[in-house]
């Protein structure tokens, strides 16, 4: 696939980003833990999807800082409670979502050793993690309490699991395929007459995926090119250099192509204007310190390739010689760089 990022490059001429581990207590545990009898639960988790993620379209990106806009979605939990007994029941339910792998940190991974950090959220202000009643490191479990009645099965409750990326990473993450999968150590959803702190077992949770699709982009940053004033009236031979930077995410490949500007004849790249806006001063784009090798935008034959996620590139003008005097005013023209990846 090629994309183009188009951006204008003015060029101008004047001609005028612990537990206590010790020995087996003697006295009795305060409280054991169990479930409600006659009572199990059920409960099933949708994947949490954030799609095809593109950095350039959250936040200012590598030129002025970091993304500002935190990428969101949503996953759903529904659960539902049946009762075997013939006595409704008050049943307290705790879900808990931990993470793969263990970190104190949830991450995305992809074949490629990438990571991508994310956090999961009972509040749609994310102000509250999910997380597990066995370990704090994550937040707190959900938690609610379900009534449920006789020989009966409660009506099913679906909740939303709120997801964010933070977009200051993801300039600088490759792009890929990144996801998380949740299994059975790492869900859980538990049961008791009075709060998580005593439930335990009573039910049946499913796994879920977290995942992301991180694409290919790329910003571009351009400056004018000033040949400056030819005092004499005459521009012939007049020379000037610029500054193209380009910013790619990680492990991006890409060329880098200018066009032949607004005003060109031909293959001749020319600046327009005068005192009737209707002279034209031509000019070359090259890509050697010495103006010699024309810059054009044919993909993999007169581009340049860049070699790193952020890199700049020097452009030389030239005038050509033996134009003679030419009509005082100001020349400009305009030039689309195209980046190919």
């Amino acid at each position: 696939m090629i994309r183009r990022i188009r951006t204008w490059l003015w060029l101008s001429g004047l001609f005028a980003l612990c537990q206590w581990l010790a020995p087996a207590p003697m006295a009795p545990l305060a409280a054991a833990q169990a479930s409600v009898a006659g009572v199990t639960c059920t409960a099933t988790i949708t994947g949490i999807n954030f799609g095809n993620v593109d950095p350039s379209l959250l936040g200012p990106g590598l030129f002025s800082g970091n993304g500002n806009s935190n990428l969101q979605t949503t996953g759903f939990l529904t659960y539902y409670c049946s009762n075997a007994t013939s006595i409704q029941k008050n049943v307290d339910v705790c879900i808990s979502l931990a993470n793969p792998g263990g970190g104190a940190q949830r991450a995305m991974g992809s074949p490629g050793n990438g990571a991508i950090s994310y956090q999961l959220y009972t509040d749609a202000n994310n102000a509250n993690t999910w997380g597990s009643k066995n370990a704090s490191t994550w937040g707190s479990p959900y938690s609610t309490t379900v009534t449920v009645p006789a020989t009966g099965t409660s009506a099913p409750t679906t909740v939303p699991i709120y997801a964010t990326i933070d977009s200051s990473q993801l300039w600088f993450t490759g792009s890929g395929n990144y996801s998380a999968n949740y299994g059975g150590g790492d869900v859980s959803i538990d049961t008791g007459p009075s709060g998580c702190a005593t439930a335990s077992g009573g039910g049946t949770i499913s796994g879920f995926t977290v995942s992301a699709a991180m694409r290919p982009t790329c910003q571009v940053y351009t400056d004018t090119l000033d040949f400056g004033v030819a005092t004499t009236g005459d521009p012939s031979n007049a020379t000037a250099t610029t500054m193209i930077t380009v910013a790619c995410s990680r492990h991006t490949g890409y060329r880098v192509g200018l066009d032949n500007g607004k005003n060109y004849n031909g293959d001749t790249r020319r600046m327009r204007g005068g005192p009737m806006h209707n002279d034209y001063v031509p000019y070359g784009l090259y890509r050697d310190t010495n103006c010699t090798v024309p810059w054009g935008n044919t993909d993999g034959t007169d581009t340049v390739t860049g070699n790193t996620s952020s890199q700049d590139f020097r452009v030389c003008g030239k005038i050509p010689p033996n134009l003679g005097m030419l009509p005082d005013g100001d020349y400009f023209d305009a030039v689309t760089v195209y980046v190919y990846y």
